[in-house]
């Protein structure tokens, strides 16, 4: 039984280009039937486009085209020199510092590019992970559900992750704790639940990203998946019951990433998606050719 149609989206930005060109290296060689959506930084489209534009299955888009434009505006301030001499000021003077980041502004590209997609379901695929094996749009499907990556909460940061999720929510913290986590890659949500998720946050907050902004540990992903818990009863989801270990290759240390290469090559890839966090200190030199001679290997063993 046939699943919600998938799209993948990707919000990237010019120093994470080779992260990225290794992403796309990996979707053409086993995952090539999905059409991919780049959300690059608005001032970054031309080089994107001069390297991939015309690529078969990858449509490059800009924040400006995710984002409300007063948070495009917001993003573009920060990035810029203006806004790294008010980081300064702020930081030697010792004002409150600033709220906003890029990683909170990632998320918030996301959540509204999920609202707006051309699919049924997205596929959230940051550059900082590949393709390891065969991943066709069945994966994502289950008796024509939509598989959620949900787990209970078994560490401090997955604590701290649903909390925030709680506070942004208002939500009685005095109750008997049972919190879940998200963030878990390949992360996919429905179109639907997307869009609910922001209509509920702008009738609680109003002008919801100032509220966002200032958690600590805000994430996306929790976020849609509590609008699919709580406010569709996991309508047209599916469960996935696999362990996460089951379905990623993790390197979250410098240290282990011989031990991840190892396996996956063990493995042929078993488990298909192969990540590489990178707020590591791991230039892109020192993993990116040996990963894309393993990938390269896999899928000539596999027919890819």
């Amino acid at each position: 039984m046939s699943g919600p149609t998938i799209s993948y989206i990707t919000p990237t930005f010019a120093p994470d280009i080779e992260r990225f060109a290794l992403l796309r290296h990996s979707l053409r060689l086993f995952s090539p039937d999905i059409l991919h959506i780049a959300y690059v930084d608005t001032e970054d489209q031309g080089v994107f486009r001069a390297r991939f534009g015309g690529e078969p299955g990858l449509r490059i888009m800009t924040t400006a085209d995710a984002l409300p434009p007063t948070l495009d505006a917001q993003r573009r301030f920060w990035r810029g020199w203006r806004g790294y001499v008010a980081d300064r000021i702020t930081w030697r003077t010792g004002l409150e510092p600033r709220t906003y980041s890029g990683w909170k502004m990632q998320q918030l590209v996301k959540l509204y590019a999920a609202a707006k997609a051309e699919t049924e379901a997205v596929v959230f695929l940051d550059s900082d992970i590949v393709l390891c094996a065969p991943v066709p749009a069945s994966t994502y499907h289950s008796g024509g559900d939509l598989k959620l990556l949900e787990t209970r909460a078994t560490t401090f940061e997955d604590f701290a992750f649903d909390l925030s999720c709680r506070k942004i929510f208002r939500d009685p913290l005095n109750e008997p704790a049972e919190a879940f986590s998200y963030i878990h890659q390949a992360p996919r949500f429905l179109r639907r639940t997307a869009a609910v998720l922001l209509e509920r946050l702008e009738k609680i907050h109003g002008s919801w990203t100032a509220r966002f902004y200032r958690e600590p540990f805000p994430s996306e992903y929790n976020l849609l998946g509590y609008a699919a818990r709580f406010f569709e009863n996991y309508r047209s989801y599916r469960l996935d019951e696999a362990s996460p270990a089951e379905w990623l290759y993790s390197v979250k240390s410098p240290d282990r990433l011989a031990e991840a290469l190892a396996a996956c090559r063990r493995e042929q890839g078993r488990r298909q998606f192969f990540l590489v966090q990178s707020n590591m200190q791991l230039t892109d030199r020192d993993y990116i050719p040996t990963l894309q001679s393993l990938i390269d290997t896999l899928a000539a063993r596999s027919g890819a």
